[in-house]
């Protein structure tokens, strides 16, 4: 079975794929961001035809970076930014929150974040 990792950062052992950056201790969401790749925004594009004809209702997600196309959606689809995602993380627990992990899957088409909560919350 494939990992699929595109990039990714880990506290502590070692993935069973081996994959990603070590990091000592977990970090704080500015870390993470950069520790994991995941300091990229999407844009969206509109598609078109090989006869320059667009394709109506529809937007291309396209990563910043390196414009790699990370797939096709409907022109309702909300595009949620890795720094947004790790932001309602910081806003939902407060201070004190730190990630253990992070990552990109499928060439950047899925993301994913672990945090781990603040003492304060654990009973």
């Amino acid at each position: 079975m494939s990992a699929n990792v595109e990039s990714m950062f880990y506290v502590r052992e070692t993935p069973w794929h081996g994959l990603g950056t070590r990091v000592d201790a977990a970090l704080n969401s500015k870390e993470a961001l950069e520790k994991s790749g995941l300091n990229w925004k999407v844009i969206q594009k509109p598609i078109i035809t090989t006869t320059f004809d667009p394709i109506s209702g529809y937007k291309a997600n396209i990563r910043d970076k390196d414009n790699k196309v990370l797939g096709v959606v409907s022109n309702r689809y909300k595009v949620v930014q890795n720094s947004e995602a790790f932001a309602f993380t910081d806003a939902l627990l407060s201070e004190g929150v730190k990630y253990e992990t992070a990552g990109s899957l499928q060439d950047g088409k899925k993301i994913w974040l672990l945090a781990k909560l603040p003492d304060k919350y654990i009973m």
